[in-house]
C-alpha cells in the first residue's frame, strides 16, 4: 500500500490549511468547504505537493484508518481523553436537574398503595422514593456484591424509606408508604443473582385493587392454554381497531369468551392451580425477612441520618455508599 510519507499528519492538515489561503492556487481548498473532508480537490493537493512512497503496512493502516466514510476525518481519542470526556459529561448530568421516573411495581395492590401514599407529597419526596426502589431494592445489576452486600443494600434502602416516611409524610400516608416499601423490600430479597450479577425477581400481578384474594388475570391463563389463538385475538383486535370495524371487534371478542369458558369448563385445574401458585408466593412473601444490617438508625435530620450510615456500615464499599448518600441528599435537597 502506498501513503504520502510526510513528517506527520498534523503538519499535512496544517499544510492544507495554509494552502488553501494562498490566492492564485487552482487546487486551493474554497471558504467554507469542510477542510476534513478530504474530497477530489484534497486529494489532487495531497498528490501534487508531496511524494508517495511506500511505507510500513501498520503505518499506513493507523493513516488510513483515520480517513473513513468516504474521507471524513475519523478523530480517535486517547484513553486519558475518552475519561476526560466521560467526567465533564457525568459532571453536567448531575448539574441537570431531572425528575426520577416512577417506577411501577408488577404487583397490581402493592403498586397501588405506594402511588397512593405519595398523593401530594414533594418532588424531593418522590425522587428519593424512586431512586431508592431502584439503587437500593429492585437493582437491575449488582455487579460483583456478594448476597450479604446485597441484602445490606436492600436494609439500607427500607431505612432511607423510613427516613422519608418521617420527614416527609404524615398519619396514614407514612404508615401505606412503610407498608408498600416495606413488600416491595421483600420482593428484593427473594431475588436471585447470577454470575453475571444480574438479579432477576419473581412479582406476582396479584388480584385487582378490591378484588379477592382468589381472583385470577384469565388473559394469562388464555394465553398458557391456547397461545396461538391467544394471539390470533390480539392480531384480530389490532386489525379491527386500525380499521375502525366494530363488527369484527365484536366478532373477535366472542371467540375469545369461547376460549374462556372453555378453560373453566375443560381446564378447571389451570384455574385452581393459578390460585394455589398465587396463594403460595404471597405466603412467602409475607413471611420474608428483611435483614436489619441497618437499623434503628438516628432519623432526626439527614445530616445525623447520613452520618450514622456511615458509622454503621460494615459491608458495602466506600465507593457505593458514598454515590447513594449524595444522590440521597442531592434529592432530598434541591429545589423545584
Amino acid at each position: 500500500m502506498k501513503i504520502t510519507s510526510y513528517t506527520n499528519t498534523v503538519n499535512f492538515l496544517q499544510t492544507i490549511h495554509t494552502l488553501s489561503k494562498e490566492d492564485g492556487n487552482p487546487q486551493t481548498l474554497k471558504k467554507g468547504q469542510d477542510v476534513v473532508t478530504i474530497g477530489k480537490e484534497a486529494r489532487s493537493l495531497f498528490d501534487s505537493q508531496i511524494q508517495l512512497q511506500e511505507a510500513p503496512e501498520e503505518i499506513a493502516q493507523e493513516i488510513a484508518s483515520r480517513f473513513k466514510n468516504e474521507g471524513k476525518l475519523n478523530y480517535v481519542e486517547s484513553e486519558e481523553q475518552l475519561a476526560i470526556r466521560a467526567e465533564q459529561q457525568a459532571r453536567l448530568d448531575e448539574e441537570i436537574e431531572h425528575n426520577v421516573l416512577a417506577i411501577i411495581i408488577p404487583h397490581i395492590q402493592t403498586n397501588e398503595k405506594l402511588v397512593n401514599s405519595l398523593k401530594g407529597a414533594s418532588q424531593q419526596a418522590l425522587d428519593a422514593t424512586y431512586s431508592t426502589i431502584s439503587q437500593n431494592l429492585l437493582v437491575h445489576n449488582v455487579g460483583n456484591m456478594t448476597e450479604e452486600q446485597r441484602q445490606a443494600m436492600i436494609s439500607l434502602g427500607l431505612e432511607k424509606a423510613q427516613f422519608i416516611a418521617d420527614n416527609y409524610l404524615q398519619g396514614k400516608q407514612a404508615k401505606d408508604f412503610m407498608e408498600a416499601m416495606t413488600t416491595i423490600a421483600k420482593f428484593a430479597v427473594n431475588g436471585v443473582k447470577n454470575d453475571n450479577g444480574t438479579v432477576s425477581y419473581t412479582i406476582e400481578k396479584g388480584p385487582l385493587v378490591h378484588a379477592p384474594d382468589d381472583y385470577i388475570h384469565i388473559d394469562d391463563l388464555v394465553k398458557e392454554a391456547y397461545p396461538e389463538k391467544w394471539q390470533s385475538f390480539k392480531d384480530k383486535i389490532v386489525a379491527a381497531t386500525e380499521k375502525q370495524d366494530k363488527d369484527a371487534l365484536v366478532d373477535a371478542f366472542k371467540e375469545y369468551n369461547q376460549l374462556v369458558k372453555s378453560i373453566y369448563t375443560n381446564q378447571p385445574h389451570l384455574v385452581q392451580g393459578k390460585i394455589k401458585d398465587y396463594g403460595n408466593w404471597q405466603e412467602n412473601i409475607k413471611n420474608t425477612e428483611v435483614s436489619k444490617q441497618f437499623s434503628q438508625l438516628d432519623k432526626t435530620s439527614l445530616s445525623n441520618f447520613m452520618e450514622d450510615i456511615k458509622t454503621t456500615n460494615a459491608w458495602l464499599s466506600n465507593e457505593f455508599l458514598a454515590k447513594d448518600l449524595k444522590n440521597f441528599q442531592r434529592y432530598l435537597t434541591r429545589n423545584h
